[in-house]
């Protein structure tokens, strides 16, 4: 029988970012976030399995995670969340509530 991995949802979104590797900052874009990671779009590239931190901002809140490169592209990296304490994943999991309001995306619909 096959073993099926599965992943946590992931979301669209347009934030800016920035991914600190030892001494070099590069700016860039978050297109895609889950409670596991997120896709970065970057203009340099960065080589898989370099570890660093993201710092992602919205409205007042900055989030600060130490981050491992999954995955990379000429313009992209996919970036794995390592975390340090349950209030980092709780952050993200807040974080990813207040952008999916924001985009009004559809809930529940109660039925009568």
């Amino acid at each position: 029988m096959q073993k099926f991995e599965y992943r946590a949802p992931r979301f669209s979104v347009d934030l800016p970012a920035q991914f600190i590797v030892g001494e070099i900052t590069l700016a860039g874009r978050c297109r895609e976030i889950s409670q596991e990671g997120m896709t970065l779009e970057i203009q340099k590239p960065v080589t898989p399995n370099a570890s660093g931190k993201i710092l992602l901002g919205y409205r007042e809140q900055v989030i600060e995670i130490r981050s491992r490169v999954a995955h990379a592209t000429e313009s992209h990296a996919g970036l794995e969340f390592l975390f340090d304490s349950e209030t980092e994943r709780a952050a993200v999991t807040q974080l990813i509530a207040l952008l999916t309001a924001a985009q009004n995306r559809p809930g529940p619909v109660l039925l009568h």
